[in-house]
C-alpha cells in the first residue's frame, strides 16, 4: 500500500518546541501510546483516531523502518466512524409506521432507534479513512496530505495528545519568518505592506488582509 499519494491537496504545518528525534525510542513510544484503537464491536456510535504505520494498518506495531521516508518521516493516522445507516433506519420506521397505520411520534421514533442502534451497530463495520503526513524534523515542518476539517482537526489533535506540541498552519508571512532569510531580508519582511484579497461572495471594498507571496518575494530578493 502506498504510504504518500500522488495527487491531491496538502496542508503545512509548522511546531515550536523540542520534538523527539523519529529515531528515538521516545517518538515511536509516542505513537504507540496513541495508537488506533478498532471500535469494530461497539455497539454505539462512536469515532476511533489513532496512529497506524504504512505497512500495519491496525495500530499494532511501529516499527523505524515503516518510519523511514529518506528526507522525511512517514506518518499515518486512521479515523474509524461507526454510525448506524440512515437507509436502514427509514426501511425500519417505514415498516413499523406501515404495521400500525400510522406515522410514529418523535418518542416513538427515538425509540425505534435506540433498538436498533443496540441491535445493529455491533455488526455493521465502521467507515475507514487512513491520513498520510511527511513530518521533517530538522525544519521543525510536517505536511498533511489531506485538506478536509474533520484530516486537519483530527491531526493536529492527535499531534498535540501524542507530543504536548500544537501545530501552526503555515502561510507566506510565518514561513518567511521561519526561513532563515537573514536580518536585512526579514527587516523588510516586516515592513510589506499586506496584500489586499477580496472575499469571495462580498463586497469586495471590505476585503481580508493577507499577506501573500511576501516569503517568495524576499527569497527572490535575497
Amino acid at each position: 500500500m502506498a504510504a504518500i499519494r500522488k495527487s491531491g491537496g496538502v496542508v503545512v504545518f509548522h511546531w515550536d518546541g523540542a520534538l523527539p528525534a523519529p529515531a528515538d525510542a521516545k517518538f515511536v513510544a509516542a505513537l504507540a501510546d496513541r495508537r488506533f484503537r478498532t471500535i469494530e464491536n461497539a455497539a454505539s456510535e462512536e469515532v476511533s483516531v489513532g496512529w497506524v504505520t504504512p505497512k500495519d494498518p491496525t495500530g499494532d506495531s511501529f516499527d523505524l523502518e515503516d518510519l523511514d521516508g529518506g528526507a522525511g518521516t512517514w506518518l499515518r493516522f486512521r479515523i474509524d466512524k461507526k454510525v448506524l445507516p440512515k437507509k436502514w433506519l427509514q426501511i425500519h420506521r417505514d415498516a413499523a409506521e406501515k404495521a400500525r397505520g400510522k406515522k410514529l411520534s418523535a418518542r416513538e421514533r427515538r425509540e425505534l432507534k435506540d433498538d436498533l442502534t443496540e441491535k445493529l451497530l455491533p455488526r455493521v463495520l465502521p467507515n475507514i479513512t487512513l491520513v498520510d503526513a511527511l513530518l521533517f524534523h530538522d525544519r521543525r515542518t510536517v505536511m498533511l496530505f489531506a485538506t478536509s476539517k474533520t484530516a486537519r482537526e483530527s491531526f493536529t489533535k492527535l499531534f498535540f495528545d501524542s507530543f504536548t506540541l500544537p501545530l501552526e498552519r503555515a502561510n507566506p508571512l510565518r514561513s518567511g519568518q521561519r526561513a532563515g532569510l537573514g536580518r536585512d531580508a526579514e527587516a523588510q519582511l516586516e515592513r510589506l505592506e499586506p496584500v489586499r484579497w477580496p472575499r469571495a461572495g462580498t463586497d469586495e471594498r471590505a476585503p481580508r488582509r493577507v499577506r501573500a507571496g511576501a516569503a517568495e518575494s524576499l527569497e527572490a530578493d535575497a
